[in-house]
């Protein structure tokens, strides 16, 4: 007997487990579709079969749902069964693509547990890759609108908020018109948890953490903002004019500065930059012409959220002649942490070292 059970945990006997996903886009707030195929080894009493979707990152790993999809099953030797699954993705957690890259960091995947009678078990993972649900990519638009830059992509511990954990996605301020780039322009993280008809947004200042500012959107707020061309970039950038005006009081070197010593993702001391420039973000001013590219759902992706053309050659021009070498990797950081390189954003939070357009 206990020789058996030996078997069956070495995958020698009992049952084999595969779990297959469909390969739909799926996105927060819709479903995952796939389905389970056993394999029996034996004469085998399958109890339960229970899916995980699972979050895996520098914080470690967070459950963000749980569902049984079969339970009894008796399988004779050899037989082969499939169990059919509708997995239902919770709409706070987090997107791992955006305009069809895969953004570093974050990590979701469904584990499979099969738990036969005998009291061993087999577990199978499968990544997956999730979207942004709407709401996620419209303020995703706005911020590359506006002018924002991508930093990182993380979970974080969502103290007050009705989650587990809530996605925090870190970004370069917008550049104001006139003023050249440099450790003055700060990092802006923006912590969303859409619900199932409303959504909460905390945006605060990278080196200001758990010092943010709370805003709350019910369905009719939702519905409103989505009906105005132009609603999504008035709110987003209402937010930003709101934090940015305690910028000049965050820590020097926000622009390059390493997360900070808060319990989660990577520690170590601010960039020590004593700059003299300080930052000074007006509003977003829209440009002639830029309407239909946000009526088209492009915005973000045409001015360079993930490290497009538009924001890098505002960055290059704002060397001028003597920073032509540099203007290509638009900020390269000699100690490689905290500059972009490339289009790419090399070593400042991400752990493969940026996109590979």
């Amino acid at each position: 007997m206990v020789f058996k059970k030996l078997l069956a945990g070495l995958g020698l006997g009992g049952v084999q487990v595969d779990t297959v996903i469909a390969p739909q886009s799926a996105t927060p707030g819709g479903t995952l579709v796939g389905q389970v195929n056993l394999r029996a080894k034996s004469d085998s009493q399958v109890t339960a079969v229970d899916l995980q979707l699972l979050a895996s990152g520098s914080f470690g790993e967070i459950e963000l749902a749980r569902h049984r999809v079969a339970a009894g099953l008796h399988l004779t030797s050899g037989s082969t069964p499939s169990v059919p699954f509708t997995l239902p993705v919770p709409a706070h957690a987090p997107f791992t693509a955006l305009y069809g890259h895969n953004l570093p960091g974050l990590t979701i995947g469904v584990r499979t547990h099969v738990s036969v009678a005998s009291g061993s078990a087999k577990s199978d993972f499968d990544p997956v890759t999730l979207d942004a649900a709407p709401v996620q990519q419209r303020i995703m638009d706005a911020l590359g609108t506006i002018g924002a830059r991508f930093v990182r992509s993380e979970l974080r511990p969502s103290a007050g908020l009705a989650v587990p954990a809530a996605h925090a996605v870190t970004f370069y301020a917008p550049l104001p018109e006139g003023q050249q780039p440099g450790p003055h322009v700060p990092q802006v993280v923006f912590l969303i948890v859409p619900g199932a008809d409303d959504l909460t947004v905390v945006v605060e200042l990278a080196a200001q953490p758990g010092a943010g500012d709370r805003h709350h959107l019910s369905a009719a707020d939702l519905e409103s903002r989505n009906a105005d061309e132009d609603g999504w970039i008035n709110e987003v950038d209402r937010w930003l004019t709101t934090i940015l005006q305690r910028a000049q009081t965050a820590a020097p070197g926000a622009f390059m500065q390493p997360q900070q010593q808060i319990g989660y993702g990577r520690h170590g001391r601010p960039y020590a930059y004593q700059g003299r420039q300080p930052y000074q973000y007006g509003g977003y001013k829209r440009r002639p012409g830029m309407g239909s590219a946000v009526a088209a759902g492009v915005g973000g992706a045409a001015l360079g959220f993930l490290g497009g053309m538009a924001i890098s050659n505002m960055i290059g021009d704002a060397f001028g002649p003597d920073g032509a070498g540099q203007a290509a990797g638009a900020f390269e950081d000699a100690g490689g942490d905290g500059g972009f390189d490339d289009g790419g954003f090399d070593g400042g939070g991400f752990d493969d070292g940026g996109f590979d357009f």
